[in-house]
């Protein structure tokens, strides 16, 4: 089975590094970081390192049983679009993406062809090639159509995905999406507006009342749609915001105990000049206090506003 990986970012890198170190047949599609990584393969700490054989900034040539798509969900059209035609008719892309992508690859691939894979783990890049892991957890793996040959693309893909972290198979693609959605809307922006980890997040009160009110506003959207959400690493979003505010405020603290020190990588995307991605994330979400968060995070983008714990205090 060929492989190809489009994205050499944390999650991308690291998903690639443990399948090349894994024996599969793996070429990487790596944008500007193709260089680099030629000359000094993957690197995840605390792993040996893999060289990458075939890597160039756009998916070598050739036909693929399976395209891992880890860019973010806004690049999807011009990542895939190339490496559309390298996919064989009964092959599968897979969006390791946050937000909601799986309805934009499957604008170019035909939506059979398409599986979501729901990060449910995290890592971080430290530069081209090099990454770190910093809270296990797996993938959560869907499609639109459980039926005929999707079965067999799933059962591809959860065969492969394996080899880097732990897989469960939902029949909730959607659900699984809203609820990492919920939390990243939350804990991500809230983090990249502020330059707070997660453990210094959920340890103020107004803070995780914050968060929570991000969350009520994914949870009402996707109930809005008919979307019935699934628990993602232990949380369901709609049971925070609907039970007493207590277990909400516990729920978060718990969660931020497994990784206190992770920041989200939006904070280095700012700090580069680059786009944070808070399109594939709050901008998707038609409420007042996600509206106020991608406003702040597009001023810092701008120039406009430093990245400061004072902007959670203006929020509240």
């Amino acid at each position: 089975m060929r492989i190809g990986v489009i994205g050499l970012g944390a999650i991308g890198g690291v998903t690639a590094a443990r399948l090349l170190r894994a024996g599969l047949d793996v070429s990487l599609g790596a944008g500007r970081s193709a260089e680099a990584i030629r000359a000094h393969g993957l690197r995840v700490e605390g792993e040996s390192p893999v060289p990458a054989p075939r890597v160039s900034d756009l998916l070598p040539g050739g036909v693929y049983d399976l395209i891992l798509l880890a860019t973010r969900s806004a690049d999807t059209a011009r990542a895939l679009l190339p490496a559309a035609p390298l996919l064989r008719e009964d092959g599968a892309v897979v969006c390791l993406q946050n937000g909601l992508p799986e309805e934009r690859a499957a604008a170019l691939v035909g939506a059979g062809r398409v599986l979501g894979a729901v990060i449910g783990w995290s890592a971080t890049m430290r530069g081209p090639g090099e990454y770190v892991v910093t809270g296990g957890g797996g993938f959560t793996l869907g499609g639109a159509s459980m039926l005929g040959g999707a079965c067999k693309r799933l059962d591809d893909a959860r065969a492969v995905l394996q080899h880097a972290f732990p897989v469960q198979v939902t029949q909730n693609l959607e659900g699984a999406r809203w609820s990492k959605l919920a939390l990243n809307c939350a804990m991500s922006t809230l983090g990249a507006v502020s330059g707070l980890s997660l453990g210094e997040l959920a340890a103020r009160r107004e803070i995780r009342r914050l968060a929570l009110r991000v969350v009520r506003e994914v949870v009402e959207a996707a109930q809005g749609k008919g979307v019935r959400l699934e628990p993602i690493a232990g949380i369901q979003p709609d049971l925070l915001v609907q039970s007493f505010p207590l277990i909400g405020h516990a729920a978060i603290w718990l969660a931020a105990r497994r990784r206190p020190r992770q920041k989200t990588g939006m904070i280095a995307r700012l700090q580069q000049g680059k786009p944070a991605g808070v399109e594939d994330l709050n901008a998707l979400i038609d409420g007042p206090l996600n509206r106020k968060l991608v406003q702040m995070v597009h001023q810092i983008e701008q120039g406009q506003r430093q990245i400061a714990p004072g902007n959670l205090t203006e929020l509240a």
